[in-house]
Order: C-alpha cells, then sequence, then structure tokens
C-alpha cells in the first residue's frame, strides 16, 4: 500500500485587493502570519488569524506612517552560513517580532544543508512566546521591507557586513 505524502498546509490569504504579500507563513497551528505592503506601497501591515477571522491587524490605521512603526534587523554572516532577519513592532505594550533564519547546518554525510526557521515571537510583560511557523510554507522575504527604505532600521545598524 502506498502511501501519499501530505504536503505541509498553505499559508491563508490575509492580504487586501491590490496588497502584495512580501512575507507569510503557516504556523504549527495552523494559522497564517502575513506581512503585506499597500498599492503602490501606500502601507505596510502584519495580520495574523485564518481567512475566515484576523485576530490582530497591525497598525490599524493603513496609511504612510505604518512604515515607521515597523524595525528591521539583520545579521548576515558567510562562512558558515547565517542569516537572520527580523522586522519588530510595539502594538499596546506587546513586543511583536516576525524573524525568519537560515543557517548552514551538516548532515552525518558531512553534507550542508540550509534549514529555514520562520517564527512570530511575542513579548508580554518580559516573558516571551514562540510562535513556530511551518517553514515549508513560507512565502517571500522580510528583506524586502529594507529595499523600500522605509522602516526604520534598529539603532546601531547600519549597512550589512560583507
Amino acid at each position: 500500500m502506498l502511501l501519499a505524502a501530505s504536503a505541509p498546509p498553505k499559508p491563508a490569504n490575509l492580504s487586501r485587493a491590490g496588497e502584495t504579500v512580501i512575507f507569510s507563513f503557516a504556523t504549527k497551528a495552523g494559522k497564517t502570519a502575513a506581512l503585506c505592503r499597500g498599492p503602490k506601497g501606500a502601507y505596510l501591515v502584519y495580520r495574523f488569524g485564518t481567512a475566515a477571522k484576523v485576530e490582530l491587524q497591525y497598525p490599524p490605521k493603513l496609511d504612510a506612517s505604518s512604515w515607521k512603526k515597523f524595525t528591521y534587523w539583520s545579521y548576515h554572516r558567510g562562512n558558515p552560513y547565517l542569516a537572520i532577519t527580523q522586522l519588530k513592532f510595539e502594538n499596546q505594550g506587546v513586543q511583536y517580532t516576525i524573524s525568519d533564519h537560515t543557517s548552514a547546518q551538516y548532515n552525518k554525510q558531512h553534507e550542508e544543508f540550509y534549514p529555514r526557521e520562520v517564527s512570530v515571537y511575542v513579548t508580554v510583560k518580559g516573558k516571551e512566546v514562540s510562535i513556530v511557523g511551518n517553514s515549508d510554507t513560507a512565502v517571500g522575504e522580510l528583506d524586502v521591507v529594507r529595499n523600500d527604505r522605509k522602516v526604520k532600521l534598529e539603532k546601531g545598524m547600519g549597512e550589512d557586513p560583507e
């Protein structure tokens, strides 16, 4: 008897008409985290939930000021390869960090591979909870927001090291 491998769930489409999905993934719990750009780059918005019910939209007001409500941070290293990209925001005293992490790993045969980890870290009163994403469902890249040159860069972060 052949068993078909089940495909990972696709992230729900949480974008609205005219928006472009910058980065999105399904969580292990079946919800979706999505970062979207408004038409013609008018705004940046994060949504979390399902297609039937968005549990969080940040910011609530979608206008040009939304870009500066997000802070970008990244670290890239060449050997061994490591890339960590994060986008942070605070909503009603709760800190959210959307994270995309890829690093070089080696299997028992010493072959290099590059697993990707995607997640959202939620910090409330100093306690952090990790909402783990299914990396097989990840769409897009967080680095795109830096290229737009509209988000804040984390203090002390200049250009990425070579």
